[in-house]
């Protein structure tokens, strides 16, 4: 059903692997059997999301299994055990297969260890070194190698598209139900040409009524915003690339709201842009409170929490710092820090 409008189709190794031998991996080999028989004119490659990650002989099993085995097209793999855990998915026999690298994913934790700076002058950053090695390889090696930047963060997505050039080809996922902004990958994922970019879309398609209409609106959301960049002359890819900090005072807004308003952009759970909802609506912002994942994060939102009702006179008596209240209620997940 959504075949006239995938650019290609992106399994997840790990949830068919779950399943056992027999069952799971017999069922990943079909699903890729049948993408790659849909269209015999114009085959839709498959991406396997495996993430890879090792040297020597168990790279090259792992390679022999993603391609002999399953029959992919191209892969996705962690790159931090350097060049020699890629080679083996790139080159001799399998040197017309394709390899995306984990550059800076969507997780809040990667920020424990992409964004680590690799230079004295706190400059550049981990993810940012990645982004210039895989162009470096894959000048070498027939330019099939790409990088995985999460949707969710476009500052990255932007920085690691300037250091990888025009020519590498970036997969971002999280748009959709992990609250990326479609309009906001493409202006700072696309390279000059409006091309050079994956956006994998998932739950927010296959979760649909109509999983073909669904398919054909994504489509023709990324191909007019892609239009309206191009139309802008670059400007808006310019403007995408350049990070300017204001700052400004609303008396408005007390101390506590500020904080969190902070933290909340910080933790990448708070964004303002264009999103689809589950319930169809457009929103000019996403509030994904399922990122505040860490202890120390929940322990922010608690204090936030408490400082929002020590502000509120409703809920306070005559006396100082006394609530007019005995417990407290927080329903499902997201009230779990009070």
């Amino acid at each position: 059903a959504t075949a006239p409008y995938a650019a290609a189709y992106k399994p997840n190794a790990a949830f068919f692997e779950a399943l056992g031998p027999n069952c799971g991996v017999t069922t990943l080999r079909r699903v890729i059997e049948l993408i790659q028989k849909m269209d015999d004119q114009n085959k839709i490659p498959v991406l396997l999301d495996c993430k890879r990650g090792d040297i020597g002989s168990t790279a090259s099993a792992y390679a022999e299994s993603s391609y002999d085995h399953l029959n992919a097209d191209a892969v996705t793999l962690s790159p931090l055990m350097g060049w020699d855990s890629v080679e083996p998915f790139v080159s001799g026999t399998y040197a017309d297969k394709g390899a995306f690298l984990l550059c800076k994913t969507s997780n809040p934790g990667s920020n424990d260890i992409l964004t680590l700076s690799t230079s004295t002058t706190q400059n550049d950053l981990l993810y940012e070194e990645i982004a210039r090695l895989t162009h470096k390889w894959g000048a070498r090696n027939n330019n099939n190698l790409g990088l995985v930047v999460g949707a969710t963060d476009t500052e990255a997505l932007s920085r690691a598209r300037k250091a990888a050039g025009q020519n590498v080809w970036i997969l971002s996922p999280g748009v959709g139900f992990q609250g990326g902004d479609l309009t906001g990958t493409m202006r700072c994922g696309l390279n000059d040409e409006g091309s050079g970019l994956l956006v994998p879309i998932s739950r927010g398609i296959s979760r649909a009524d109509d999983v073909a209409a669904k398919a054909m609106e994504f489509r023709d959301l990324m191909n007019a915003a892609r239009d309206d960049i191009l139309a802008n002359d670059g400007t808006s890819k310019a403007n995408a690339t350049t990070t300017t900090t204001t700052t400004t005072t609303n008396t408005d807004i007390a101390e506590y709201q500020q904080s969190f308003l902070k933290f909340s952009l910080e933790q990448g759970v708070l964004k303002f842009g264009s999103f689809v909802l589950k319930s169809g609506r457009t929103s000019p912002y996403f509030f994904n409170a399922g990122l505040f994942a860490t202890g120390a994060a929940l322990s922010k939102l608690g204090r936030a929490y408490a400082a929002s009702i020590m502000a509120s006179p409703e809920l306070k008596t005559d006396k100082q710092d006394d609530v007019n209240f005995d417990v407290i209620f927080g329903p499902a997940y997201k009230g779990i820090s009070l």
